[in-house]
Order: C-alpha cells, then sequence, then structure tokens
C-alpha cells in the first residue's frame, strides 16, 4: 500500500509551481519572452529560463515563502552550493547555444502580501556572480 500524500509536502510544492507561474507572468508583463520551464539538464535545473528586452537570457531561481517575513531567508537560501549549480547550468546553456549569448542568473522571491495574496517581493537580477567552473 502506497504511503499517504504528505500536505505539508504537497502544500509546498502547490506554493512553489503558484510562486513560478507568477514569476513567469511578472517577467512576461515586463517584456521578457519565457523559453523553458523546469529546465533540466545533467548539470542541474532552473525554474526559469527567459530572454529579456536586450536578448539577454535569463536563469531565473523562483524562491517562494509562505510567510513574507522570510522573503529575506528566501534569498539568502540560495546559498553557495546552489550558485555554484546555476553557474554549470548558465555554462551548459552557453554550450547548446548555436550563437554567443549573454547569460545573467536571477534571483526571484514570491510571498504573500498583507492581503494574502501571492506577489513578486524581488526580482533580483545578476544576482549570481559568474565565476570559472571547477568540477
Amino acid at each position: 500500500m502506497p504511503p499517504l500524500p504528505d500536505r505539508k509536502t504537497d502544500s509546498k510544492q502547490a506554493l512553489g509551481a503558484a510562486g513560478e507561474d507568477l514569476a513567469a507572468t511578472y517577467l512576461k508583463s515586463r517584456g521578457y519572452r519565457i523559453v523553458e520551464r523546469n529546465y533540466r539538464r545533467r548539470w542541474g535545473e532552473a525554474d526559469i529560463i527567459a530572454v529579456d528586452a536586450d536578448g539577454s537570457y535569463v536563469i531565473v531561481e523562483v524562491r517562494s515563502r509562505s510567510d513574507r517575513r522570510y522573503a529575506v531567508e528566501a534569498a539568502q537560501s540560495v546559498g553557495p552550493r546552489k550558485q555554484r549549480q546555476l553557474r554549470r547550468l548558465a555554462h551548459g546553456l552557453l554550450a547548446e547555444q548555436e550563437a554567443e549569448i549573454d547569460i545573467r542568473v536571477d534571483v526571484m522571491i514570491i510571498a504573500p502580501d498583507h492581503r494574502g495574496r501571492l506577489t513578486v517581493v524581488a526580482h533580483i537580477q545578476d544576482a549570481v556572480e559568474d565565476e570559472p567552473i571547477d568540477d
């Protein structure tokens, strides 16, 4: 008999999916073109791959929280390990493209507003600095 679904896990996944939906809508409203969502490759995964108005590729890491008080913690949760993975992802994306492209990594923080509706708390552009990849 399979285990019963974990409500906490289900609600966390639902919050994450809703946050990613909101982030994609926010980006589109600002002129970004969404290339792919839930981009997965052997070197990592990204919530959203988009192209901005200047033609730069943007890897977007979305961090959703159920309480606005944890928005700062959400930004800090993109620690050194995740940053390395995002840099590897950027280098892999470069390798996939047939043309020279600019790539940056952004972090978006999603949390409820004072009425309890999810909103974009922060869109941090160039959140991860490029460094050499060390395997």
